[in-house]
């Protein structure tokens, strides 16, 4: 019992004295650290991105005016990693995206695409003047799709593919950045290659290749547009430009390809978002009239979405 009551005499005695040890020894690491050199290693990748998932939904039961049920999902991602070390400069642009629309009943219900799109850039520039404005750059950028596309209500019949069309460009020019959130592009005589290498759709020539051929090669003067603003603490736009015509066949037909983001957050889990495109490409051939012979249109899209959304930087 007297060695009982000893042992928990002097366990209540060096308590405190741990306790006394272990908070110098806290201590000493915190001055430490306050006394260790900051890193003064520069920052070379600079990696931003943002994601959105919107959802919609519509049903109807007994509905006198009419309707149909209906369930919508769209999903896109936006991520960019660059790179910068004295003179040299690499920007990395990853843009996916895809949404579609199910309509009717269960057992009835179409399935409709409404957005699908893979877009890859990747660029590296030497700086060309101390103002950092101008850069000498190599550049490429390749988009094509996940999925089948179709002329709807025809569904059975795909009229595109993964690679099918797949485009890719590449060239050598001048980059001129006059501020962070914008910069252009020009080169003289770039190469735009692009792929069909689905049988079927290569058979009959489509996006502009010669039919039974799986491959189409352009070189011409290709003009690149970007830019992304912070319109408002809230609102912000990103847009891109693509202009190209061909050299040996049809210059002075310039092939358009512009996107544009505008993402408005209510806070930092909500958004609303509109992305459209316009394509004009004087090769395609579209036949948006029966009984009018097919030829180049000009092609939009819109897409108006709100849902969540997260972005990091």
């Amino acid at each position: 019992m007297k060695k009982l009551i000893f042992f928990f005499c002097a366990l209540l005695f060096a308590t405190p004295l741990f306790s006394q040890e272990i908070h110098k020894v806290a201590k000493a690491k915190e001055v430490a650290a306050l006394n260790e050199p900051a890193d003064t290693a520069p920052k070379r990748w600079f990696v931003q991105g943002s994601g959105s998932l919107s959802f919609s939904q519509a049903s109807f039961s007994n509905w006198a005016a009419g309707g149909q049920n209906s369930i919508g999902l769209n999903a896109f991602i936006n991520l960019k990693a660059n790179y910068r070390k004295g003179k040299h400069i690499w920007g990395n642009t990853v843009d996916l995206g895809y949404g579609f629309q199910i309509e009717g009943k269960l057992n009835n219900a179409k399935f409709n695409k409404v957005n699908d799109k893979i877009e890859l850039t990747s660029a590296y520039g030497y700086e060309l003047h101390s103002n950092k404005k101008w850069y000498l750059t190599l550049l490429v950028n390749f988009r094509t799709q996940f999925t089948n596309g179709f002329n709807y209500p025809n569904d059975s019949v795909p009229i595109s593919r993964f690679m099918s069309p797949g485009y890719l460009v590449a060239g050598l020019g001048i980059t001129y950045a006059p501020a962070k959130w914008v910069y252009f592009y020009l080169s003289p005589a770039s190469g735009r290659f692009t792929f069909v290498l689905d049988d079927t759709l290569s058979k009959i020539g489509s996006f502009g290749v010669d039919a039974g051929e799986k491959l189409r090669i352009e070189v011409g003067p290709y003009f690149r547009a970007d830019m992304n603003k912070n319109l408002a603490k809230s609102i912000n736009l990103s847009t891109t430009l693509e202009l190209f015509t061909d050299y040996f066949k049809g210059f002075g037909n310039i092939d358009v390809n512009w996107n544009l983001l505008l993402t408005m957050n209510v806070n930092k889990w909500l958004a609303a978002s509109i992305t459209t495109q316009l394509i004009y490409d004087n090769d395609v051939m579209i036949q948006s009239d029966p009984t009018e012979p097919a030829g180049p249109r000009t092609q939009f899209k819109e897409i108006l979405g709100i849902g969540l959304t997260y972005k990091f930087n």
